[in-house]
Parts: C-alpha cells; sequence; structure tokens
C-alpha cells in the first residue's frame, strides 16, 4: 500500500486538491444562490433547462417575451443538462456541476505541464495557480455559465492534439462549439496554430474551417433570425469611434490597462513568455476590452472563461522557455519559476478573489439569513402554471416555470410579483430605488394584493 502510494502520489495529491476546490466552491456558490445574491443569468439557463425537459425545447422568458434561448446566446449546451434535472429540477444541480467541471479542469493541466515540462512537482504547481486563480474562482462564483465549460474543454482539445489523440480530440471540438457562440474564434486560431506549429495540415485545416463556418451561421444566420432586431443583440455594445478612438481603448484607457493587468497577475506573468500561444487569446480579449459593457473589462465575471485556458497554455511553454536556458538545470529552474509565480498568485488571490479567507471578500453574498430561508419557502408555495415577474436576485429561484419575468416586464399582467428592496450584489447592499418605486405604485393601485412581507421581501398577488 504504501509503495502504491509512493508511485503515485502526484495523483493522490491531484485528487485531494481538486476535492478541496469543488467542495468549497459548490458550497459557497449554493450560500451565494440561498442568500439571494445570485443574479439573472442563473435563472435564465435554469429556465431554458427546465423547459427543454417540460416540452419547451430551449426558451426562456427574455425581455418580456417566451423566445428561444437562441435570441441570447448560442450555448447549447444547456440542453445536456436536461438529463440532470429529471434526477434533481433545482438550479443547485447547476452551481454543483460547475464547480465540478471547472475543478476536474486541472486533469487536462495536469497532464500538459507534465508531458511539456517532464516533471510532476512542477505540474502541481500549475495545479495550485490554477485553483487558487481569482480568475477561475470569479467565473465559478458568478452565477453558471456553459462558456465556464471552455476552460476544461479547451484545455483537453490542446491536450489531445498535443498526444495526437484525435477521436477525443473531436468530441471535445464539438463541446467547445457548443459552449457559446463567439469560442468558435478561439478555435478558429487554434486551427492554425495546428498547421503551423503541430505540422498537422490536415486537421488543422478541417478545424478553422468548420469551426469559421459554425461561427458565421451561428452569429450572421441562426441568431438573427430570432432576435428582434435581426442582428445579434450584443453588437449594440461595440461602437465605431474610428481607428485612433479604438487603439486609445485597447492600449491606453486606464481600465483597460488594469485589466491587463489583473489577467496577467492572476498567473504570475508567466503568459508573457508564452509565445505565440498567448496569441489565441487575442479574440476574447479583443472582444471584451472593445465592449462599452463594463462588466466585460472585470475578472469578476464569466467573460474570463475563454482566456483562461490560453493563458495557462502559455504559462507552461513560458516555464519552458526559462529552463531551456539553462538546460542542466531544467527541472530546478522549472521549480524556481513556477514557486515565484505561485507567490504572485497567492498575493493576487488575496487581493482579489471571492474566497471568503481573502481581503477583497464581500462575505455578505455567503450569508443566509432567516429571512432568507422563509421567504423561499413561500416562493416554492406558488405554483409552477403561474406567471411570475421578480426582481433579479429573485429570478433564479422562481424560474423553473414557462412564464418567468423579470422586473419592470409583466407589471401588469403576472399573477404573481416577488421582489426585493435591497440590492445583493457586490459592493452594494443599498436600497432599490425601481423596486420601491413599485412597491408603492402597488400599495396604491390595489391591483395586487400583498400576500407576504418578510424583511426586504416582498410577494403580491394578482386580486
Amino acid at each position: 500500500m504504501l509503495s502504491l502510494i509512493q508511485k503515485n502520489w502526484d495523483k493522490l495529491l491531484l485528487a485531494i486538491l481538486i476535492g478541496v476546490y469543488i467542495i468549497t466552491f459548490s458550497t459557497l456558490s449554493i450560500l451565494r444562490h440561498n442568500a439571494f445574491s445570485s443574479a439573472l443569468d442563473l435563472g435564465n439557463m435554469d429556465q431554458t433547462v427546465w423547459n427543454t425537459l417540460n416540452g419547451n425545447f430551449f426558451s426562456l422568458t427574455n425581455n418580456g417575451q417566451n423566445v428561444s434561448r437562441l435570441a441570447v446566446h448560442g450555448d447549447f449546451l444547456l440542453v445536456l443538462f436536461a438529463p440532470l434535472y429529471a434526477l434533481w429540477s433545482n438550479p443547485r444541480i447547476l452551481l454543483i456541476a460547475q464547480s465540478i467541471y471547472l475543478g476536474l479542469g486541472a486533469v487536462p493541466l495536469f497532464l500538459i505541464a507534465k508531458s511539456v515540462l517532464r516533471n510532476r512537482a512542477v505540474a502541481l504547481g500549475f495545479v495550485l495557480i490554477y485553483l487558487l486563480n481569482p480568475l477561475i474562482q470569479w467565473v465559478n462564483i458568478f452565477d453558471f455559465h456553459t462558456v465556464s465549460f471552455m476552460v476544461p474543454a479547451f484545455l483537453s482539445l490542446f491536450y489531445c492534439a498535443l498526444n495526437k489523440r484525435w477521436k477525443w480530440y473531436w468530441l471535445w471540438f464539438v463541446l467547445i462549439l457548443l459552449t457559446k457562440e463567439e469560442t468558435a474564434l478561439q478555435v478558429f486560431l487554434f486551427g492554425i496554430s495546428l498547421w503551423v506549429v503541430f505540422k498537422n495540415r490536415k486537421i488543422g485545416v478541417l478545424t478553422s474551417l468548420i469551426s469559421g463556418l459554425w461561427f458565421c451561421f451561428l452569429f450572421f444566420i441562426l441568431m438573427p433570425k430570432f432576435s428582434q432586431s435581426g442582428e445579434h443583440w450584443a453588437l449594440a455594445w461595440y461602437q465605431n469611434d474610428g481607428v485612433g478612438s479604438l487603439m486609445n481603448r485597447v492600449l491606453f484607457l486606464p481600465e483597460i490597462q488594469n485589466y491587463y493587468n489583473l489577467l496577467l497577475r492572476s498567473f504570475g506573468f508567466l503568459p508573457l513568455f508564452g509565445f505565440p500561444w498567448l496569441l489565441l487569446a487575442g479574440p476574447e480579449i479583443v472582444i471584451n476590452v472593445l465592449s462599452s459593457h463594463s462588466e466585460m473589462h472585470s475578472i469578476q465575471y464569466h467573460y474570463t472563461s475563454g482566456i483562461i485556458p490560453i493563458l495557462l497554455i502559455a504559462s507552461i511553454y513560458g516555464v519552458r522557455y526559462f529552463s531551456s536556458l539553462i538546460r542542466s538545470k531544467a527541472a530546478v529552474v522549472s521549480g524556481i519559476v513556477v514557486g515565484g509565480a505561485l507567490l504572485i498568485v497567492l498575493r493576487t488571490n488575496y487581493h482579489y478573489s471571492p474566497l471568503p479567507t481573502t481581503e477583497s471578500c464581500w462575505c455578505i453574498v455567503y450569508r443566509v439569513t432567516q429571512e432568507d430561508i422563509e421567504f423561499e419557502k413561500i416562493l416554492q408555495s406558488i405554483p409552477q402554471s403561474a406567471s411570475v415577474t421578480s426582481s433579479t436576485e429573485i429570478h433564479g429561484h422562481v424560474s423553473q416555470r414557462k412564464e418567468a419575468y423579470m422586473l419592470p416586464y409583466a407589471t401588469e399582467s403576472a399573477q404573481f410579483i416577488a421582489l426585493i428592496d435591497q440590492n445583493r450584489v457586490i459592493d452594494n447592499y443599498g436600497p432599490k430605488q425601481e423596486e420601491r418605486g413599485l412597491i408603492r405604485r402597488l400599495n396604491k393601485e390595489k391591483k395586487y394584493l400583498l400576500i407576504t412581507k418578510i424583511g426586504h421581501f416582498y410577494l403580491y398577488k394578482k386580486n
């Protein structure tokens, strides 16, 4: 037994680290949801999966209408979660699933690092960099998004290409294309790298051709058919202000420079030495920095999902670059470089991660009060056949129904209105003025009857 442990110590430690991560972030994600601090995205995903299981394939309520999910995103991977809802129809299963597959992303990362650097201890160092990374932790905490599957999937795709396991490669390839529409751009570039770096022309051309055609079909043909504007809704976040203005945003805007700094600091600045792999992050970074949506310039959301695996791969090759400088001491150099990077990651984690142990933690989002527990019970007593409109914080608790609106929609037609008069987002637990104005209006008009008031929570039923 002891000899078996000594022989497989790295695999045992890898399993322990992954297990701790999965338990920690499953717990924190569920606590955040139970404390009514989750946002509209979890409710939208939950409703889409629930509808798919209950006969309304890939649909949800968006902007006051029941529409196809394609009006929002091309994340067909959601459909694969429907069988889980047959076992437990609850949005918390999505939060647990997300923690599991993000935690398991450490496996392909470990295998890539071990293949490239030939050192198990250094490979485990990268596992720690990954699991302690504030970027991956924020992706995990901020609701549920299928694009987060891009992290383990792209790492697995890269590992299969590195070791010429093409049957598995195509499985991961298809799964990536199903996560979100723009992920195809990243795979398109990877196809080019297969041709140029790995010298595999056939696989590279097929990869780029299929992913390029898929993106064009999804973004320019299929999704506009389901959009009210006739084009992808997110295009409104991008304005053509001229080349000079774009270059200023990309290179000189302080907010964007801080974004670049945090991306690199979260990996100990190792990606800078991992050229040309760093270039694969280009499409996702450009999409983020050119957006007028400020959340896309932050590490506190899911918008870094496509960037994370590229920065990890670039970091591994950055370490290989340093070890190649002194080949006779490659293992020592690799250990020192990864150790130094890990110290930077730990410091960055302390200042920027969502963990309760860190300086940056807004830990109130994990504190479930008696009010939260009582109101959750009230919400679950609402019949699933009833239409409900709610505050964004409540949406994920009432989304398992055909008509699950969000305020300010359906305040004249929904059978129930569930709201909270308090913001519950990072750095903002102040009053919600719109909801307070709606409460005054509802109390005055008497069209809806207040049937429950618990602390900051209100539930109205149509007379």
